[in-house]
């Protein structure tokens, strides 16, 4: 096994701003580290070239879930389909840390990273988590995109508006999410996006894939690879087979409220089709919207209507 270890911290991911990083107290103490600091996102690509011909056997990643998108997207030849990828260790850094709440690293401090090293070098057996990520591809993108949990519609406009207009630097976290989330489900007409129109709104969307075809106005759509959301939440119920979950909500949803408090209480299932919500599975899908699409909290900057693939990467052992 490589003796390289990669250490990349986001200084201003919400976290890591707020409290200091524990990979850089950590680096001083972990023997052939290489620290890599994302001060510009544009320079990363270039950062990661020079730490991938290290060949470093993990990659600790202290930051957000956007933190993490860039760095899977950004690592050589990875998101394209080729390329191997390092064992990659998730601190929590960001405002959102799903990736980490789901197969993160759960130590808490630069000593418990330091011990936790020198245990993976002298034997290379810890806990493991192995799972794909969401592949995306389309015309309108420079590359392909590598990241964990892919939205359009409303759903993406409600966590953009979040983000900015709601959690702004404050307190965030699963808590904060769920107080958004309950705040807007009260009255989701009183919550406008910066266009005056309401962030529930509807959006053409078409969907295509071995598994389903969609095609309408419809109010959201999430696709993932992670069991499970923040809080536990699975709103995801096909019982196909693919490495990609897939929930659909038309336009209108009929009982909004009684809808939300379903997934609320994980008691999902066929039976929310009378709400207008479907679930599948599948392993490539290919779409398009005329709303927002984000991934992993970061708006994909392409035209409205653009066509994206979405497919899956190999498996990342993720370190426990």
């Amino acid at each position: 096994m490589s003796r390289r270890i990669g250490l990349i911290v986001n200084p201003l991911s919400h976290t890591v701003r707020r409290k200091g990083s524990i990979l850089e107290q950590a680096a001083g103490r972990i023997e052939d580290a290489s620290l890599v600091r994302i001060d510009d996102f544009a320079r990363l690509p270039g950062q990661l070239r020079e730490l991938a011909a290290e060949d470093p056997a993990a990659l600790f990643i202290e930051g957000g879930d956007g933190t993490l998108q860039a760095v899977l997207s950004a690592w050589p030849g990875f998101a394209q389909g080729g390329g191997p990828l390092p064992d990659i260790a998730v601190l929590p850094g960001g405002s959102t840390n799903l990736a980490f709440k789901v197969a993160g690293l759960k130590r808490r401090s630069a000593e418990d990273i330091a011990t936790f090293v020198q245990s993976y070098r002298a034997d290379g057996v810890t806990a493991r988590t192995s799972l794909p990520a969401l592949r995306i591809e389309s015309d309108s993108l420079p590359a392909p995109l590598a990241g964990m949990l892919l939205s359009t519609g409303s759903l993406a406009r409600v966590m953009v508006y979040t983000q900015k207009q709601i959690h702004g630097d404050g307190h965030r976290g699963s808590l904060a999410v769920a107080e958004a989330a309950a705040r807007f489900v009260l009255s989701p007409q009183a919550y406008l996006d910066t266009d005056g129109a309401p962030l529930l709104r509807p959006d053409d969307f078409k969907a295509e894939s071995a598994a389903f075809r969609l095609q309408g106005a419809h109010a959201l759509s999430l696709m993932t690879t992670l069991p499970y959301l923040s809080l536990g939440l699975k709103p995801f119920w096909g019982e196909a087979s693919g490495p990609i979950a897939v929930t659909y909500a038309q336009w209108p949803i009929s009982g909004f409220r009684a809808a939300f408090l379903k997934i609320l209480a994980n008691a999902t299932g066929p039976e929310m089709t009378r709400h207008g919500l479907t679930s599948y599975r599948t392993g490539t899908l290919t779409f398009s919207c005329s709303g927002p699409v984000v991934l992993d909290g970061e708006v994909l900057q392409i035209p409205a209507d653009a066509r994206i693939r979405v497919s899956s990467t190999r498996p990342i052992r993720f370190l426990r």
